[in-house]
């Protein structure tokens, strides 16, 4: 090959390197949003409650030095709910998409391999639940959960971690099973069967290999997604506020810090504005991020058939 195209190709674009370091940058803050944090988030303040930002000059008042975003209706400083609220998006973020990548590739993975009656089993499920919309199938998830013991863990994001993992395996799923089906006709797995492979084996040493490239472009690709999702429930009130005793993420979410920025775009627009820069800025990060590791691994793959 050519080594100024060889040069090339090693060449990070300067937009991944940005992405990568917005959400080296996000993790960071989700890890240390105590320590950095200038505030108790939870903490209120009736006798400081509306203050503008600190730059910002209105008719009521000019902002105060010491609350940078300004703070709410109950006096708490929304800086310091911006940089816990990182928590919840980077929580979702690694746990839920996970889960989600390992239910749409165990489901895809079993279905390509079975037998006709297994394979028409999760096909079926693929289609039950591709049925409805994911949006509108996580809001049922969340309702039906909401009343069990599940509900009351870390203020319900245990739950929307549920929800998402098990209304947006599907397209993994479809995606893993076409692959598996192609794989499975390869000389190398007639090889592997007839030598006495187990099912495990098969997984494992030829399937998981050979697919995992579309996983990785997969789960880093639908990772806004997930963030998206808490951010709209939040917008609709269906948002990680259960609990005010300060041992939950209470309102400490983008998505419950929009849902109260609604009513205050006059007097503090910022409260929605900044949450929501947030999101655009990780799921801009992790969709570029994604987007470049679909074309490493696969050039052939078209990236509509990752999202």
């Amino acid at each position: 090959m050519d080594p100024q195209v060889l040069n090339r190709k090693k060449q990070l674009p300067w937009t991944v390197w940005l992405s990568v370091g917005i959400i080296v940058l996000m993790s960071l803050v989700a890890l240390f949003a105590s320590v950095i944090s200038p505030y108790d988030p939870t903490r209120m303040q009736i006798g400081q409650s509306n203050y503008p930002p600190a730059w910002y000059h209105t008719a009521r008042g000019d902002g105060h030095a010491e609350h940078l975003l300004g703070t709410d209706i109950y006096g708490r400083d929304i800086f310091s709910h911006v940089l816990h609220g990182t928590r919840a998006a980077m929580f979702l973020a690694l746990i839920a998409i996970p889960l989600t990548a390992l239910i749409g590739t165990l489901v895809g993975v079993l279905a390509g391999l079975g037998n006709k009656t297994t394979e028409a089993i999760f096909l079926r499920l693929i289609d039950i639940v591709s049925a409805a919309p994911s949006f509108m199938f996580a809001v049922i998830i969340i309702f039906i959960l909401r009343a069990t013991p599940t509900g009351e863990i870390f203020g319900g994001l245990i739950t929307l971690t549920l929800a998402f993992a098990l209304a947006s395996w599907v397209n993994l799923a479809r995606l893993v099973y076409t692959s598996t089906l192609r794989i499975k006709q390869q000389e190398f797995m007639g090889a592997a069967r007839s030598l006495g492979a187990g099912l495990l084996h098969q997984i494992f040493k030829h399937i998981l290999p050979h697919v995992s490239h579309l996983i990785i472009a997969w789960v880093v690709s639908n990772v806004p997604a997930v963030i998206l999702l808490e951010a709209l429930m939040g917008y609709i009130g269906i948002q990680i506020l259960q609990r005010t005793d300060g041992t939950s993420f209470q309102d400490l979410s983008w998505g419950g810090l929009i849902f109260m920025g609604r009513s205050h775009l006059k007097t503090n627009p910022f409260m929605l504005l900044i949450p929501t820069l947030c999101i655009l800025a990780i799921s801009m990060s992790f969709s570029i991020l994604g987007e470049y590791l679909s074309e490493r691994t696969n050039p052939q793959l078209e990236s509509s058939q990752i999202i």
